[in-house]
């Protein structure tokens, strides 16, 4: 399946909402999604999820014969995966460009600047060598795949734990993890990736989500580890008219601030997981558990733009409630879908009955249980800025600004 055309109305809707410093997701211009981090059963398993973009990561690992040229080195394999569960567009069991463009830039980050002890993998010099895999999957495409992918990569090389081993002559004996505790991977340095979209206008975004990757004209991807150092870096551009260094000048200090605190998050995590499995506490259970109860698959197509207001003067409050007219009188609604989030729907919703012209409606019939519809009788220079309900009362609160308060 191919993927669906972005009309000229969202194009310029986006250009327009990053041109006044504002994203649809209310994010200021460098400020990215938060990342969890959950850990499996198994060693070097792992699932990140940075905003609604998902990633599951798995560090397995087996014995080989080394390389002629590297006799006393291990490898290290990435494998990167597209499937359809994280986008209707992606095709299964075929190596998409998108899927070669990250293992690459994966491949530079974590594999060419050599953060791996490859050394320390060496069980006979010449003859026997650990051989790491690294498995990444993509399980829900909202954006910004390289970063969360990187996250995952990271975390599941700092979590993996190999066997022990022993040579006796010929003989190597793989001891099993109730003899003997499993050994960590040796890395001298933490690398992670980070990216920046620039539009047409020239303005850099950091994380960027599916919409404004499809919008933007140029993508910058750097390789930055806890040192501030460069590890990799990737520049993928539409228009001529755009350098790289205009690009790192406005990016650089962003990345290398991001890049320690993402780092120490990381680590954090993964110390915490490993003093719990190491512990005697009988109570710990799968982290990956946890998280598939407690948070569910979204899909990225959406016939809708979604969008997150927020950062609002409020003007006036107003507690009202209405009945659909009967007539075909236009008339301004507000739905609550959630937590300061609305969706827009387009005027062909009007033909089935939902919404109509700058109207705010759930985009399923099975979210209407749950909201409630409010009419406004306001002049068209004012915007509806986030509906809350509060526990202890049954009416609608909706915060109105003047357009006026904000230009």
């Amino acid at each position: 399946m191919k993927k669906t055309i972005l009309t000229n109305c969202e194009r310029n809707f986006i250009n327009a909402s990053i041109q006044e410093k504002t994203r649809l997701d209310g994010r200021d211009l460098f400020e990215t999604r938060s990342v969890n981090i959950y850990f499996g059963s198994n060693w070097g398993s792992c699932i990140v999820s940075l905003g609604k973009t998902r990633a599951v990561a798995q560090v397995s690992c087996d014995i080989q014969q080394p390389k002629a040229s590297r006799p006393n080195e291990g490898m290290i394999y990435i494998n990167v995966e597209l499937n359809p569960l994280a986008a209707q567009h992606f095709e299964s069991n075929r190596q998409s460009e998108a899927a070669i463009l990250i293992n690459r830039q994966l491949e530079k980050s974590i594999k060419d600047s050599k953060c791996v002890d490859l050394e320390s993998l060496c069980i006979v010099a010449e003859k026997k060598v650990w051989s790491l895999r690294l498995d990444i999957n993509i399980l829900n495409h909202d954006g910004n795949l390289i970063d969360c992918a990187s996250i995952a990569a990271l975390a599941a090389l700092l979590h993996f734990h190999r066997p022990d081993v022993t040579s006796t002559g010929t003989n190597i004996i793989i001891h099993p993890f109730n003899e003997k505790d499993p050994l960590p991977l040796r890395l001298f340095f933490l690398p992670v990736c980070v990216s920046f979209i620039t539009f047409e206008s020239g303005i850099t975004v950091m994380d960027p989500t599916y919409m404004e990757e499809r919008v933007g004209v140029a993508q910058l991807t750097l390789g930055v580890n806890s040192y501030k150092e460069l590890c990799s870096l990737h520049f993928d551009y539409l228009t001529k008219t755009l350098t790289v260094e205009d690009v790192i000048s406005v990016a650089s200090n962003h990345a290398a601030e991001y890049a320690i605190d993402l780092i120490q998050q990381i680590k954090e995590a993964v110390v915490k997981d490993i003093s719990l499995r190491f512990s005697k506490d009988s109570t710990y259970s799968c982290h990956i558990k946890e998280y598939i109860i407690a948070n569910k698959l979204t899909t990225m197509c959406n016939n809708n733009i979604s969008i997150k207001l927020r950062n609002w003067n409020f003007t006036q409050l107003k507690n009202e409630t209405c009945e659909n007219d009967d007539d075909n009188k236009e008339s301004n609604h507000i739905v609550k879908l959630g937590e300061g989030f609305a969706e827009l729907i387009t005027h062909e919703a009007k033909a089935i009955g939902k919404g109509g012209h700058n109207s705010w409606c759930p985009s399923s019939e099975e979210e209407m249980s749950d909201v409630e519809i409010v009419s406004i009788d306001k002049p068209s220079n004012t915007i509806i800025n986030k509906a809350e309900l509060d526990d202890d009362s049954e009416e609608e609160v909706i915060e109105i600004v003047d357009r006026k308060d904000i230009m």
